[in-house]
């Protein structure tokens, strides 16, 4: 799928219109993350992840590596009874979350359930760099699962 197309598919979710532009903002890489402000100049005390504190807080990592975020698609992967590929590449993890065996009806509903969890896990890294939260994968799936 070229990136029109992913753009199509994303804006076609049913989903809250500001859940929709976090998962755009994800995937075009444009959050303020702690290395995308690093590379503008910004003066951090450290570009590490917040939420695991394990290798730099890209986008990236925040969605496909950390290993909150892992624990939260683990979630997700048992409450639905089906286990995804993962893939490091954003807009490929996106594109390939889906079910096999489904319709397109429900595997929009699933992707929906995507956007909702990386934006979940955008607002609970906020929650714990601003207000300084807790941790909790459990947390951001349920919140994750509300949304939706």
């Amino acid at each position: 799928m070229q990136s029109i197309e992913v753009f199509q598919l994303l804006w076609s979710l049913k989903v809250p219109p500001s859940t929709l532009v976090c998962a755009w903002r994800i995937l075009l890489d444009k959050l303020p993350t702690r290395a995308n402000l690093g590379r503008r100049g910004v003066l951090l005390g450290t570009v590490c992840c917040p939420l695991c504190q394990d290798g730099d807080e890209t986008a990236q990592h925040l969605i496909s590596s950390c290993k909150v975020s892992l624990r939260v698609w683990n979630y997700c992967e048992r409450w639905i009874g089906n286990v995804t590929v993962r893939h490091e590449l954003i807009t490929s993890y996106f594109q390939r979350f889906h079910l096999m065996g489904h319709n397109n009806r429900v595997n929009l509903v699933w992707k929906g359930l995507w956007v909702a969890i990386v934006s979940e896990i955008w607002s609970h890294r906020n929650k714990v760099v601003f207000n300084g939260a807790v941790v909790d994968a459990e947390e951001i799936f349920s919140l994750a699962q509300l949304k939706r």
